[in-house]
């Protein structure tokens, strides 16, 4: 198989930026962090329905058929902007393979759930060393802002929090049918349960908020749904937010739409921090250094600027923990192979990387098959993060990917063992310090392009 053909099943992200004509929807910012009835009232009177009021970031979402809607409400006093959402479209692929059916890390942890042995990058991040210690992620809960989730697949049969989960893409349920597995796989890898079925999370024992904010059927999203979604996720408990969300080639450079939509989105992240949700989002799969792109200076009306690069947005925010992806090459073969070589695909640069996690790679040059715990696949399969995938007729099913998609999982999974250690209430840069404490220095000493901090160590983040 073509490298191009192995990176079809990268769990990769695009975007389109380009917002329709007929577009109806508006994203309207206040000058100040809160939207209030009277504001609201003038919004609706220019000309808008209001369908989601955010008084906690100063955001309301409208739908609008007058055309000059935007140029009237961006008049309005106390209205620091009105533009169209713009709609997102992710590259979704499929798993590359798909299978139905005292700790140890992986290959030889003897573990009933049959395809932990396949999870490589728990042994990276020594998942069993906090497990050992007593924590497995009890008393935290985690939001998956994605594509949904197989509801009914085993691995989420005792942690999923039905009442706090919802979509955030029109005429979609949360609860997925037959479209994409990429939500349910990074779910999977944060906190699939310990039961016997298939593969084990990171923390098994964290409830999971699913948050839709991408369609199972097309992959688009909009910027209005994301912050829709981290609102949604900070306002109902989460302690971790999993964002495995890219924009593969970037946002354009420049253009007053797009800043204030990123503007927005820096609101509910920051509004998120201080509900005590630590975001964690994939650095991106282009292969870029980001110390060297170009971005946009955006200054909020609190008097805070940052600049906006918009080759990994939403990785770069403020306030957003940003993880490259790490894999072996011809781990089957070896199981003792360098687990923490960056990945062909993923983003890199000291400015932009906090963290390195599994991400797995595929570029083992061999298409021989090879089995490892009786499951037979091609070699380079065994590179990539297994987790699960779908749920179908009363049986769930698992499989492998490979991206910066896969990797910001493993940390929300570390996240969620602090989390939980800690009673079930932490500060974000709390918990960030000691992901930062408790990282392998891997490249360089200190920060460096690759890593960051260093590649994230459970049992070492949970160490007394």
């Amino acid at each position: 198989m073509s490298l191009l053909a192995r990176a079809v099943s990268v769990a990769l992200a695009s975007m389109c930026c380009a917002a329709s004509a007929h577009a109806a929807t508006y994203v309207v910012s206040a000058h100040q962090t809160k939207f209030d009835h009277k504001l609201a009232a003038k919004v609706e009177a220019a000309g808008g329905t209001i369908t989601a009021r955010l008084p906690q970031i100063g955001v309301v979402i409208v739908e609008s058929g007058h055309p000059d809607f935007a140029t009237r409400a961006g008049k309005l006093q106390g209205v620091r902007s009105a533009v169209a959402d713009v709609t997102v479209q992710f590259e979704q692929p499929d798993p590359q393979q798909r299978l139905s059916a005292d700790f140890a890390n992986p290959p030889n942890s003897s573990d009933d759930d049959r395809f932990f042995d396949l999870q490589w990058g728990h042994a990276a991040i020594d998942a069993a060393g906090a497990w050992n210690a007593g924590y497995r992620g009890e008393g935290a809960t985690v939001a998956v802002l994605d594509s949904g989730l197989y509801c009914d697949h085993l691995e989420f049969a005792d942690n999923l929090l039905a009442a706090d989960s919802a979509s955030f893409v029109p005429g979609e349920d949360y609860c997925n049918t037959g479209g994409s597995s990429h939500g349910t796989h990074t779910a999977g890898t944060i906190l699939a349960g310990d039961n016997g079925a298939g593969t084990i999370g990171v923390a098994p024992e964290a409830k999971l908020i699913a948050v839709k904010v991408l369609s199972e059927i097309n992959g688009s999203g909009s910027f209005g749904g994301i912050i829709q979604g981290i609102v949604h996720a900070a306002d109902h408990g989460a302690d971790v937010i999993n964002m495995s969300l890219g924009v593969r080639g970037g946002l354009p450079v420049g253009g007053s739409e797009v800043a204030e939509l990123i503007n927005a989105t820096k609101r509910a992240v920051q509004y998120a921090g201080s509900q005590n949700a630590l975001v964690v989002a994939s650095a991106g799969n282009d292969g870029r250094d980001l110390d060297h792109d170009s971005g946009i200076e955006i200054c909020d009306d609190d008097g805070s600027c940052y600049r906006a690069n918009l080759r990994a947005f939403p990785a770069q925010l403020p306030g957003v923990v940003t993880v490259s992806a790490l894999g072996p090459t011809g781990w089957a073969y070896d199981f003792d192979t360098n687990l923490d070589t960056l990945a062909s695909y993923s983003n890199y640069g000291q400015s932009a990387i906090d963290f390195g996690a599994p991400g797995g790679d595929f570029v083992y040059p061999g298409t021989e098959a090879c089995t490892v715990k009786g499951v037979t696949v091609p070699c380079w399969a065994f590179d990539m993060v297994m987790s699960s995938t779908t749920s179908s007729g009363g049986d769930s099913f698992y499989g492998w990917s490979a991206g910066t998609s896969m990797a910001a999982p493993h940390v929300s999974g570390v996240a969620a063992l602090i989390v939980g250690k800690h009673g079930g209430e932490m500060s974000p840069k709390a918990v960030e310090r000691i992901l930062r404490q408790s990282a392998d220095d891997l490249g360089k000493n200190g920060n460096d392009d690759a890593y960051g901090t260093g590649r994230v160590n459970a049992a070492r983040a949970v160490a007394d």
